[in-house]
């Protein structure tokens, strides 16, 4: 009677822990119907058997002036009759009594189910929804952490690409870049090399041709000594020519 299906609260949105309680106030209730209804046939057959009681004891009372004979018959009668009705019956129910006692209930039931219970039910369904709006909440918070520690490690591993990548242009500028100067110190050598060279070359000229003068004018001085005249222009060209063919070639 009282029983609710889980399924259906469910879907109502009830937690387990209401729907358990449901149940419970339902078998709770089906007791105490049944309680309220035999204590009131109990009661109401206990006041029966003491009415009948005290109406006995009166009816006694009211002819105890009578005869001996009478006293014994009527006495034995009425005490078989007074035992006979001092014994109630073992179970007798009481139609009224289970309907005063029906009615009270659903009264009680009625003010409880208005007043009692909807408080209870509010509250346990209010602590369900904080709790699963907490759960709801660590959830979220923990998907928030999470993108967020994916956000730093794939800024972290974006870093230390670039770092990687800078370092490797560094690296290779600076071997151009050493390369370069290598080669510049060497084309600067080479042509200080050929400036030296050139530089040799022009004072081994000049000195040879001052020394082609001084031994030309020194040829023509002993020759003009030893032949006893002076020579023509014609002569001393020719003495330089000579001169310099004699002289050591550059090679």
């Amino acid at each position: 009677m009282f029983t609710v299906d889980s399924s259906l609260l469910l879907r109502c949105g009830l937690s387990p822990v209401a729907s358990a309680l449901l149940s419970v106030r339902g078998f709770v209730m089906t007791l105490a119907l049944c309680g309220f209804v035999l204590c009131g046939s109990g009661v109401s057959m206990a006041d029966e058997a003491v009415a009948d009681s005290a109406a006995e004891v009166d009816h006694d009372h009211d002819h105890a002036g009578e005869d001996s004979h009478g006293d014994d018959l009527h006495g034995g009668d009425h005490s078989g009759h007074g035992d006979e009705a001092a014994v109630p019956p073992l179970l007798q129910f009481d139609f009224g009594s289970a309907i005063c006692n029906l009615a009270i209930f659903l009264g009680v039931f009625a003010i409880l189910s208005k007043f009692v219970w909807p408080v209870i039910l509010d509250g346990l369904k209010a602590r369900e929804q904080k709790i699963h709006g907490d759960l709801v909440a660590a959830e979220k918070a923990n998907a928030d952490a999470k993108a967020l520690l994916d956000d730093y490690q794939s800024q972290l591993a974006e870093a230390s690409t670039k770092v990687q990548t800078m370092l490797a242009d560094a690296r290779k500028d600076a071997e151009t870049n050493g390369q370069k100067i290598v080669e510049e110190a060497k084309a600067e050598a080479q042509r200080q090399t050929e400036r030296a060279v050139a530089d040799i070359e022009t004072a081994k000229k000049v000195a040879l041709a001052d020394l082609a003068g001084q031994t030309s004018d020194m040829a023509m001085a002993v020759a003009g000594q030893v032949v006893g005249r002076e020579l023509q222009a014609g002569d001393h060209a020719e003495l330089i020519r000579q001169s310099l063919q004699r002289l050591p070639s550059d090679n």
